[in-house]
C-alpha cells in the first residue's frame, strides 16, 4: 500500500515538473515589453530656407530627450529613434516627406511642424494615414476641425486664444490705447477678429488696426496711420513674418509705446533689431517656464552638448519626446491610433512646460495658460547662454485660455 502511494506521488511530481518546464519553454517565445527593438518618430522641420534659424533647434531638443530615455533602457526595452527630414518650408516637400516617414520609415508619429502653411498641407495626410502630427508653432485656427483625430498643438495656442491672453494683459495693466498691424492671411485675420471681439468693446479702450501684406517689410505707412493714436500698446501679433522689423521701425519713427507685442518670434533677434528699446518694452509669449530650476538644469546640459541656447523650440521638442514616450509606455503599444487616442484622452505634465498637455476631442489645447515675458539686461543664470547679455523676465501669466472651437 505504501509503495502505491509513493508511486502516485512520484508520478504527480514528474507531471508538475514537466508542466513547469513546458511553461518556461513557452514563455521564452512570448514577446516582452513592446515586442520591438526600436520605436521610430519622424520630424518635419525647416532646416534650410528663411525659417532654418527657428526650425533647426527643435530636433536638437527632441534628440536630447531621446538620448536620455535610451540611456535609461528605452521605453519598455525598446530604443527610440528620431528620423528628421527638411520640409524646406515647402508644402509639397512636406507632404512627400510625411508620406515617406509613414510608408517607408514606419514612424508612430510626426513632430516639429513649425508653420501653419506646412501643417495645413500635412494634417489631411495625418487623418488619412492615421499617424498623428504635433505642431510646435503652427497656430492657424483652420488647422483643426471638429472631426480632427490625429493633429495636436503643443507650444502655440491658436490665434484667438493668444489674443485672450493679450486682452487680459490690457485690462490688468490699465492700457487705454491699442494699435495693431496684422498680415493679410488667415492668422492675421483671426488676430484682427479676436481684437475686435475682445478688446474693442472694453470700456475706455480705443483700438485701431491696420492690415499689411504678408511679405511687407516697410511698415512706415501703416505705422504713420497709427501714430496719431499714440498707442500705449503696439501689437505685431497679427504679423509674425514682419513683427520684429515692424517694431524696429516703430521705435525709429518715434513711437513711445510702453508695450511692443511680438508674435512667438526669435528672442535674440529682438535684441539685435530693436536694440535697447527691446528691454522692458517688448512683450513676447512663452510655453516654457524659463525660471524653473528644471529648465535651467536641462538648458546647461543642452548648451554643453550643442553649444547653443535651449530656446523655446528646442524645449518644446524635448517635452514632446517625453509626451510620446509616456504614451507608448502607458498604452504598451506602437500603434499610432492607440497613441493618438491616449494623448487626446490623457493629461501630460512636464516641469519646464507652462501648461499641462491635455486636449479637446479635436486636438486643441485644453489647459493652455500663456506666459508673457520681456527682456532684461542681465546674464542668463548658470551656463545657459553665456554669450548673451540679456535674459527673460515674466511679466504676466494668463488665466487658462478658453479652447478655440472650430466652426465645423
Amino acid at each position: 500500500m505504501l509503495m502505491k502511494i509513493s508511486s502516485t506521488i512520484a508520478i504527480v511530481l514528474v507531471v508538475a515538473i514537466a508542466g513547469v518546464a513546458a511553461y518556461a519553454a513557452l514563455t521564452m517565445f512570448v514577446p516582452r515589453g513592446l515586442g520591438v527593438e526600436e520605436v521610430r518618430i519622424g520630424a518635419l522641420v525647416p532646416l534650410t530656407g528663411p525659417f532654418a534659424q527657428l526650425g533647426s533647434n527643435y530636433p536638437l531638443g527632441f534628440q536630447m530627450a531621446v538620448d536620455e530615455i535610451n540611456e535609461r533602457g528605452g521605453v519598455l526595452g525598446a530604443k527610440l529613434k528620431l528620423i528628421v527630414y527638411d520640409d524646406k518650408n515647402d508644402a509639397k516637400e512636406a507632404v512627400a516627406a510625411y508620406q515617406r516617414l509613414v510608408e517607408v520609415d514606419k514612424v508612430i508619429a510626426v513632430v516639429g511642424l513649425d508653420s501653419s502653411g506646412i501643417a495645413a498641407a500635412v494634417v489631411p495626410e495625418a487623418e488619412k494615414y492615421k499617424v498623428p502630427v504635433f505642431f510646435q508653432t503652427a497656430g492657424s485656427p483652420g488647422l483643426l476641425t471638429k472631426s480632427s483625430k490625429f493633429a495636436f498643438r503643443t507650444c502655440l495656442p491658436t490665434a484667438p486664444m493668444v489674443v485672450q491672453a493679450v486682452s487680459e494683459f490690457i485690462q490688468t495693466k490699465g492700457v487705454k490705447t491699442v494699435g495693431s498691424v496684422v498680415a493679410s492671411y488667415e492668422w492675421g485675420f483671426k488676430v484682427k477678429d479676436a481684437y475686435d471681439r475682445l478688446v474693442k468693446p472694453m470700456s475706455g479702450v480705443t483700438l485701431q488696426q491696420e492690415e499689411a501684406p504678408v511679405g511687407e517689410r516697410d511698415f512706415t505707412a501703416y505705422l504713420r496711420k497709427l501714430q496719431p493714436l499714440n498707442p500705449e500698446l503696439l501689437s505685431g501679433l497679427g504679423h509674425p513674418p514682419g513683427v520684429q522689423t515692424m517694431l524696429k521701425q516703430a521705435v525709429e519713427i518715434g513711437f513711445n509705446s510702453k508695450y511692443l507685442v511680438g508674435a512667438f518670434a526669435s528672442y535674440p533677434l529682438y535684441i539685435d533689431l530693436v536694440g535697447d528699446a527691446a528691454y522692458e518694452r517688448v512683450i513676447e509669449f512663452s510655453c516654457i517656464k524659463w525660471d524653473s530650476p528644471e529648465y535651467q538644469r536641462l538648458a546647461e546640459k543642452f548648451y554643453q552638448k550643442n553649444n547653443k541656447w535651449m530656446d523655446m523650440r528646442a524645449s518644446t521638442g524635448y517635452v514632446t519626446a517625453y509626451l510620446l514616450a509616456d504614451a507608448v509606455e502607458k498604452t504598451r503599444s506602437t500603434d499610432p491610433v492607440k497613441i493618438a487616442d491616449h494623448i487626446r484622452a490623457g493629461r501630460f505634465e512636464h516641469p519646464i512646460f507652462a501648461w499641462p498637455l491635455s486636449y479637446t476631442e479635436w486636438g486643441e489645447l485644453k489647459e493652455a495658460s500663456l506666459y508673457m515675458v520681456t527682456f532684461v539686461k542681465q546674464k542668463a543664470p548658470g551656463n545657459i547662454n553665456p554669450a548673451a547679455s540679456w535674459w527673460i523676465k515674466t511679466v504676466y501669466v494668463s488665466k487658462p485660455l478658453q479652447p478655440f472651437v472650430p466652426e465645423k
